[in-house]
């Protein structure tokens, strides 16, 4: 995590928080890509991170939206080694970073009517469910928001929700796993 400020802001970012001690679980830093999408970085202690990944309940992908893709394959490739793939997607390509072979995360170009305008670039990150849309109604039920109602694509079913908050989240029923697509 030490060296990351300097990485990031070489490769146009800046760095939010510096990297910090928390307690003795690990280190914890937090940075904007050049398009200001904000993201945080964890250096692991005692304290490994998520345990569980890829099962209904935990985290089963991460995906940066952003409208400068260009940019966003040449700062995440320059600040973690992240190799871009693109694979097409209807009307635009849909990118997957990998790492030694390992996808990590994927990148949407905000390019439609769908993105509003005062829309920024971001991270969403997506939970795994066994039932999109019954997750959805209980979010609603708890005092949070359906932001995007369930509806299909390629991998399965999603929904973007909200908190009570407004802090927002995506959850997925996986289908079974695309031709030539590796799940982590």
């Amino acid at each position: 995590v030490a060296a990351l400020p300097d990485r990031v802001e070489a490769a146009g970012g800046t760095t939010l928080m510096p990297p910090m001690d928390i307690t003795d679980y690990g280190r914890l830093a937090i940075f904007a890509d050049p398009a200001g999408a904000v993201f945080g970085v964890w250096q692991a202690g005692p304290h490994q991170g998520a345990e569980l990944l890829d099962q209904a309940g935990s985290v089963v992908w991460c995906e940066l939206a952003t409208r400068d893709v260009d940019e966003a394959k040449a700062f995440y490739h320059a600040v973690f080694g992240w190799q871009p793939v693109d694979r097409p997607s209807g009307p635009v390509a849909y990118t997957v970073f990998s790492s030694h072979g390992t996808e990590v995360a994927g990148m949407i170009p905000m390019v439609d009517d769908e993105w509003p305008a005062d829309l920024p670039p971001h991270w969403m990150i997506y939970f795994g469910v066994d039932d999109c849309g019954a997750t959805a109604a209980r979010a609603e039920q708890l005092g949070g928001g359906v932001v995007v109602p369930p509806r299909d694509i390629p991998p399965g079913r999603f929904a973007v929700l909200s908190d009570p908050q407004g802090g927002m989240f995506s959850v997925i029923s996986m289908g079974p796993p695309m031709p030539g697509a590796a799940r982590r």
